[in-house]
């Protein structure tokens, strides 16, 4: 059962990446506008349809990462119980503030296109403005508590809890994230958009290959 579960995880973060496609690739010639630069002018080219289908692909691929989360954290747990249950706490509430920061996100791009056809930037700006500073601690505390079953499982695995190889060290959100961003500093043009845009979720679906290792 363990293994299937950590294959439905990994399945599940790469759902997750597919839906980041959807919203986050904008395509050449995209800015960044507003106050708090969280607006993307490539918004107004992009296909209602695409933000609605990554909300549903991120609720079915958050789902599933969870299942990868209750694998591996309960793998972790038959030999370190709170270092297991805490990888399980912490990645189902990570999963789940994951569905809500996504879809915020893609309801954002809808919100500015709907200002942009009856209204100016600056209508959309303001209304964007507001929820953003609504939801910046919830996007936070979404965001740390994805990061914290990284922790657990590198402790874990340099621990024996899981016996997996230690060049698993480096398959989590954090190490996928640092490589996205370094691709994006080296060459903004060429990479603005992909890898890093699927990085995260794609390192979420790690956890799932680790634990069906672990499960081997």
């Amino acid at each position: 059962m363990y293994f299937v579960f950590s294959c439905l995880g990994l399945l599940g973060g790469l759902l997750c990446c597919c839906g980041d496609i959807l919203f986050d690739l904008k395509g050449p010639g995209n800015q960044k506008l507003g106050t708090s630069k969280n607006i993307d002018s490539n918004w107004s080219k992009m296909a209602d349809w695409r933000f609605g289908l990554s909300i549903l692909l991120a609720l079915v691929g958050d789902a599933l990462v969870c299942l990868g989360f209750y694998s591996l954290g309960m793998q972790i747990a038959s030999a370190r119980p709170l270092l297991g249950y805490l990888t399980l706490g912490f990645g189902y509430f990570g999963s789940f503030a994951g569905i809500l920061i996504h879809s915020l996100c893609c309801l954002q791009a809808l919100i500015y296109k709907g200002a942009m056809q009856r209204g100016t930037l600056e209508i959309a700006d303001d209304i964007l403005e507001k929820i953003y500073k609504q939801v910046a601690v919830p996007f936070f505390a979404g965001y740390i508590s994805l990061l914290a079953p990284t922790v657990t499982v590198i402790i874990a695995i340099l621990t024996g809890a899981l016996d997996v190889p230690k060049i698993c060290l480096l398959l989590n959100p954090l190490v996928f994230l640092i490589f996205g961003l370094s691709c994006r500093k080296l060459n903004p043009v060429k990479f603005q958009d992909l890898p890093g845009i699927i990085m995260p979720s794609l390192g979420l679906g790690m956890f799932g290959l680790i634990g069906m290792l672990n499960a081997l």
